[in-house]
């Protein structure tokens, strides 16, 4: 009986300092780690935003149109304020601060961070005005003015910025063309996963999730997207979360769709909210430029024309003189809204070409594309004077 006891204690005890080696020494992820997290809610005040102070790597299965040559996995960082920027928001430091707003063409997750157009804005300008300038990138994918509009108002306004770019179009024509709620009401609620009190438990213990890892490395399963795209291009830390989007399956699914009849589209409404977006500005003494926003529904690359992935909920898609001529309206209604409000106009569905060489699909850039749109705006601003050079 002495001997069944010694041989418990001793194997606690040698459990124990495993534990505590393993805890102390080995890095091992909780499989468990979504029963920890608080939930949080943005409410109805921004309906999407980037969580601030945070890190984690961005993967996506590109296109042919993307270059072979061009990393398909960025590390992504957002400061304190929430936005795509190296550094925090500091409204003591002597600079010119510039905030773009905008949607994922702003956000440019598919670019390391000095290939963002707002990167290059930044450097561009530095070097033209000899001043400190911070471009701080509030592109949030899938965002339209209702959301630009709740960003200006509660991220924005209230740091004296020296000015505003607002970049949109394209997600408010989606919006437009699919959806009822154009006010966003909150009508939809996810149920939340009970506590697992147990699982919790376990979670915390390094022992536990040692044989957890590695009985799921011994299970026999195909490798998903994410890792086909880390082993043929570089691993991503177990500690570091991932976002992942898929650039080639929307555009397959679209293109099985069958044409649907062109809708009604409520442009006065984005026009208001644009409207609305400039007024608030300028009732806070903010300069403000808007832009146009580039489609490329009347390309004639072929290639192209074969990755337009936006449709009405997966049900039809929409011609594509339909599609760009709804859009043209927009950016037509975006310059007249300048014109009236006497601000500065970018006109990108002017300037840019609608190449499968600047973009890969209906509106998003391309490496090469997202440069094109930085210098654009950058030689806008300085031709302008839209900054004084001290």
């Amino acid at each position: 009986m002495k001997r069944v006891v010694y041989s418990l204690i001793v194997f606690v005890f040698t459990l124990l300092i495993a534990e505590v080696v393993l805890l102390f020494f080995v890095k091992l992820p909780d499989p468990y780690a979504h029963l920890r997290v608080n939930s949080h809610s943005t409410g109805e005040v921004i309906r999407l935003q980037n969580s601030r102070n945070s890190d984690f790597a961005f993967l996506f299965r590109p296109n042919e149109l993307f270059p072979l040559d061009a990393s398909v996995v960025n590390d992504i960082h957002i400061n304190n304020y929430g936005f795509r920027h190296n550094d925090d928001v500091d409204t003591s430091k002597n600079e010119f601060s510039i905030y773009a707003i905008g949607g994922s063409t702003t956000q440019g997750y598919d670019y390391p961070y000095d290939q963002t157009w707002c990167q290059i804005v930044e450097k561009k300008l530095e070097k033209s005005t000899n001043r400190s300038i911070n471009v701080y990138n509030g592109g949030t994918a899938g965002s339209a003015m209702v959301d630009h509009i709740a960003l200006l108002q509660n991220r924005v306004i209230h740091l004296n910025p020296d000015m505003v770019i607002l970049f949109s179009g394209v997600n408010d024509l989606n919006v437009l063309l699919g959806d009822n709620n154009l006010h966003r009401f909150d009508d939809i609620h996810e149920s939340s996963e009970l506590v697992n009190w147990p699982k919790l438990l376990l979670g915390k213990s390094a022992i536990f999730r040692l044989a957890y890892n590695a009985r799921n490395k011994l299970k026999t399963k195909s490798p998903s997207l994410v890792n086909l795209i880390e082993r043929k291009h570089r691993a991503i830390p177990d500690s570091m979360s991932i976002q992942f989007s898929d650039h080639l399956l929307p555009s397959l699914i679209t293109n099985k769709l069958p044409l649907g009849t062109p809708p009604q589209v409520n442009l006065s409404y984005y026009k208001k909210m644009v409207t609305s977006f400039v007024g608030i500005c300028k009732a806070n003494d903010i300069p403000v430029v808007v832009m146009t926003q580039p489609t490329t529904w009347n390309t004639k690359d072929t290639t192209l024309l074969k990755y337009h992935w936006m449709n009405k909920n997966k049900e039809f898609k929409f011609s594509k003189e339909f599609m760009q001529g709804t859009m043209d309206t927009m950016n037509k209604d975006v310059s007249e809204i300048a014109s009236n409000q006497e601000i500065p106009v970018i006109k990108l569905d002017e300037e840019i070409p609608n190449t499968g060489e600047y973009f890969y699909d209906d509106c998003h850039f391309t490496p090469k594309g997202s440069v094109f749109v930085g210098e654009t705006v950058a030689r806008y601003i300085t031709e302008n004077n839209l900054i004084p050079i001290k």
